[in-house]
């Protein structure tokens, strides 16, 4: 314990230790400190983890069995696909490659406002309070988690913890949560409270909420199911429109994961064979029927020469003919099954192999198998994009706005941005659209222009490197021969204009 401080007059007045020690003894905590508490977040105490994971690889029996009762077996099928993605490369990048397809750009628009009557303050100040929350989600850092899991298992059920400088996302366990009711076109999440029977001293990890239901729970264990209160708890799902139960959206691909593995292992025992040779001693005879040489001496022979011989090859001693034996492949009709099976895989989840696999693909064709592809995970967006419309209109500051995520990615940024630039230059409200499709965000739009031109002057001190932008004709100290049309991206070129780059390419 801290020692007192000792004033002039001989009076000892508590240090800041002592009077906080106090206050916490009698049960007295400051709103500071609750909000320290609460930025720090605890997931789990390893000191005292009773409760570990369990992961199941389960037989492809097993998986046949689940899928044909997805209902009955939710909880099985849910352990096979998280076992899966740790496990199979192939469906990890599945399932990360359609994570990507969303940047999460998003902007905040005013939502059921008069122009002519509004007040321009009070919707100034309400619009950055909105902004404050949205940044205080860190969406694009913890949105992306619930992307993975609902792409993986189908739902994410989760809960926020809030405070003023900061709102986290706490993912629930999928075997206690259940779909009970939707409310502002968003799920809700029914937890069955039986779960902290036995992991009672997780209940401290989480909301105050749940400890005030546990304690409902208590009084009467009959009702073990008590729908979680919203906007501050929710439920997002792949499958939507199948509510009963979870519903892996790339169920279909288990089977031909553990076929890949099975083409694996025989295509390594096929190779390990196929190094194996064996090699005949023959006893000599004669035409009666007598050996020529003595039994013992030809074991002996053998046995020096078996001696010597690798692993991979076999000897025999024999006294009868006997053929060239050897386990070589045959090139006739020998086909890759392994990269059969992995094309087969992919087109099975829906997807070009070629994404993975690039060997002969033309760019406009995983354009457009990518832009497919978009539209599954921007459905999943849409649902977080409900999610989060409800918590902020469910604010007093929030009422009169609205966030819409962008359906934008890393694959068509480029074409997005030209979009909303040309729909800008024509007049139209797409300028906030444009910045948040290429990375900048509202929150960060108007500081950092504050930023760069009035405080630090950058539009003054700036000045344009030498270029053919920026120079006049009679400028240019020397005639150039780069002329002619600029060069097309990638993306815009047809299949012939392709081929004709590579062969430029080729032929120097």
């Amino acid at each position: 314990m801290a020692t007192p401080k000792t004033e002039r007059g001989g009076k000892r007045t508590p240090s800041k230790e002592v009077v906080k020690e106090k206050k916490e003894a009698e049960g007295i905590v400051s709103i500071t400190d609750k909000f320290a508490i609460l930025n720090r977040l605890i997931t789990r105490n390893l000191n005292n983890n009773i409760n570990k994971p369990i992961f199941a690889l389960y037989s492809k029996d097993d998986i046949t069995r689940f899928i044909s009762n997805p209902y009955t077996y939710e909880k099985e099928l849910r352990k096979a696909v998280i076992y899966l993605y740790g496990a199979s490369p192939h469906f990890y990048r599945l399932i990360e490659y359609f994570v990507g397809l969303s940047d999460l750009a998003y902007v905040v628009s005013p939502y059921r406002i008069d122009p002519a009557t509004a007040n321009q303050k009070t919707i100034n100040r309400n619009y950055r309070r909105v902004l404050n929350t949205l940044s205080a989600m860190s969406i694009k850092t913890q949105f992306p988690k619930i992307l993975k899991v609902c792409l993986r298992e189908d739902v994410f059920y989760g809960t926020l913890w809030i405070t003023p400088d900061n709102i986290t996302v706490q993912r629930l366990p999928s075997d206690y949560c259940s779909i009970s009711s939707i409310e502002g076109n968003v799920l809700n999440v029914t937890f069955d409270f039986s779960y902290f029977d036995s992991r009672l001293n997780l209940l401290d990890y989480y909301p105050a909420e749940f400890k005030t239901k546990y304690n409902m729970y208590k009084k009467n264990k009959t009702i073990r199911w008590i729908e979680l209160d919203a906007p501050n708890s929710f439920c997002i799902k792949c499958n939507n429109d199948i509510l009963d139960y979870a519903l892996p959206p790339f169920i279909g691909l288990l089977r031909d994961i553990y076929d890949l593995e099975d083409y694996k292992l025989m295509k390594l025992s096929k190779t390990a064979l196929e190094n194996y040779a064996m090699l005949a001693m023959k006893l000599p005879m004669d035409d009666e029927g007598n050996w020529l040489i003595d039994g013992d001496k030809a074991k002996d022979f053998w046995s020096n020469l078996d001696a010597v011989l690798p692993e991979e090859v076999g000897s025999v001693l024999t006294p009868m003919d006997i053929d060239k034996i050897s386990f070589e492949k045959s090139n006739t009709g020998d086909t890759n099954t392994i990269a059969d099976a992995e094309q087969n895989l992919f087109t099975a989840a829906g997807v070009s192999s070629l994404l993975f696999n690039n060997d002969r693909a033309s760019a406009n064709a995983l354009l457009l198998s990518i832009k497919a592809d978009q539209a599954i995970t921007f459905g999943i967006v849409k649902s977080i994009e409900d999610m989060v419309n409800r918590f902020i209109q469910h604010q007093g500051y929030g009422k009169n706005f609205k966030v819409t995520f962008l359906d934008t990615s890393p694959f068509n940024r480029k074409e997005a941005g030209d979009q909303y630039l040309k729909a800008a230059q024509y007049g139209l409200p797409t300028v906030m659209m444009y910045g948040s499709s290429q990375g900048l965000g509202q929150s960060e739009f108007d500081t950092m222009n504050f930023l760069e031109n009035t405080v630090l002057g950058l539009k003054e001190n700036l000045i344009p490197l030498a270029s053919s932008n920026t120079m006049s004709s009679k400028d240019s100290e020397a005639p150039t021969d780069e002329g002619g049309r600029p060069q097309k991206d990638m993306s815009e070129l047809t299949d012939s204009g392709e081929q004709s780059s590579e062969d430029k390419d080729d032929w120097g």
